[in-house]
């Protein structure tokens, strides 16, 4: 009853700060802060978590947003960088199992390292931990997989943009076109398809928490965080301009203590009826995964589940409503990695449907969305899956 009250004012209070302005946005983490929108190759776009047909646990991570089917070939991962995707088998916001990428190359065709750290080398962004898997990235069609001796099977390489929504509708007040702005556009992928087995092993009662990051060595010697991702949009729509390269390079466990005052401010923006409640709710930025059920937004992420219309739906209260994109533009297939293959080039897509908002080519990017809608979705969804799992609890 508490959820469903909660929902129903959360939606009421959006529809009301719908006219408050446009805060700046990109899909779901696409070119979220400045030093993201700088580094590509760094730029976290969007974190999967979700349990294929088999049982195994599949998680992806998507960098390089935006890129021309014609551009596909010049991509290309930081071989300065580490890539990692971080493992919370406990609930305390601190990592215990990281699988971390580095990349050597700088040709098309790169070798990578793929790196288990544990316990303490799992808090660090440095690349440590024992070397489990060496590969190659793949080109164009092309599907090269690495494998560990546990049976983790590793991609990386060009792929669809497996994100799929109407931005321009958004910004018309909800006028949907039914346009994908995504589509035609490829990423670099980066997936990892764990055995049911393993995935278990470092999941506590079944539960996982999930993110990604990037960093890069800094001038100092140390390894800087660049870009952090867990629930879409959390650091793009709570946290303001001046503060999301501070968010990104945070780390989950220090969030509450951080930013809770920051995320209270915004959801006071939006009139929230619960502000204290829902800051909490928000904040670690984790995306988690009950391996013990369907693995589907809210809980975990699939490539094709329709966030746009679950926040909708929520947001409405209108089951019928929905942005016109209800699946991507391209097929995902049943087999590893999962994505779809990256557009070729005889299938460049024309100027992406941005309604109001501008792309400024190269490095930056400049969209916007309605605040209250955005936010209102991400605060139903958190509270949500919150809710969910105190109630599980307590049976």
């Amino acid at each position: 009853m508490r959820l469903r009250k909660l929902s129903i004012a959360l939606g009421a209070s959006a529809i009301g700060v719908a006219a408050l302005g446009a805060v700046p946005a990109l899909g779901a983490d696409h070119r979220d802060a400045p030093l993201a929108r700088g580094a590509a190759m760094t730029d976290i776009n969007d974190l999967y978590a979700f349990k294929a047909a088999n049982g195994n646990l599949v998680l992806a991570m998507t960098v390089n947003p935006l890129t021309s089917p014609a551009d596909t070939a010049k991509l290309m991962l930081d071989t300065d960088a580490v890539y990692e995707i971080k493992l919370d088998s406990n609930g305390d916001a601190k990592a215990d199992k990281s699988w971390k990428f580095t990349f050597s190359g700088n040709t098309a065709v790169q070798d990578y390292t793929v790196r288990m750290a544990s316990a303490s080398d799992a808090l660090t962004n440095d690349p440590s931990g024992a070397t489990i898997a060496t590969g190659k990235t793949s080109t164009g069609m092309g599907v090269t997989v690495a494998t560990a001796a546990d049976g983790t099977k590793f991609y990386v390489g060009p792929r669809d943009d497996p994100f799929f929504f109407d931005l321009a509708g958004f910004q018309a007040g909800l006028k949907f076109t039914g346009v994908d702005t995504f589509k035609g556009t490829n990423v670099t992928a980066i997936v990892a398809e764990v055995p049911a087995a393993v995935a278990s092993s470092n999941a506590t009662g079944g539960k996982l928490g999930v993110w990604a990051t990037t960093s890069k060595r800094g001038t100092l010697g140390g390894w800087d965080q660049i870009d952090r991702m867990g629930r879409p949009a959390i650091n793009t729509v709570f946290i303001p301009a001046d503060m999301k390269d501070a968010f990104n390079s945070n780390n989950p466990d220090r969030d509450a203590a951080i930013y809770t005052d920051t995320v209270k401010a915004a959801l006071k923006s939006l009139n929230s009826p619960a502000t204290d409640a829902l800051a909490g709710v928000l904040l670690p930025d984790i995306l988690t995964v009950d391996l013990n059920m369907a693995t589907k937004y809210l809980n975990g992420r699939g490539l094709a589940d329709d966030v746009i219309d679950i926040s909708l739906q929520a947001i409405t209260g209108n089951a019928a409503i929905g942005d016109g994109v209800n699946a991507n533009d391209n097929a995902f297939p049943a087999a590893f990695p999962y994505l779809a293959a990256p557009n070729g080039a005889g299938t460049a897509p024309g100027a992406p449907n941005t309604g109001s908002g501008t792309i400024e080519q190269g490095d930056g990017v400049n969209w916007t969305l309605p605040a209250g809608l955005v936010a209102a979705g991400a605060l139903l969804a958190a509270a949500g899956f919150a809710n969910r799992r105190r109630a599980e609890d307590r049976a």
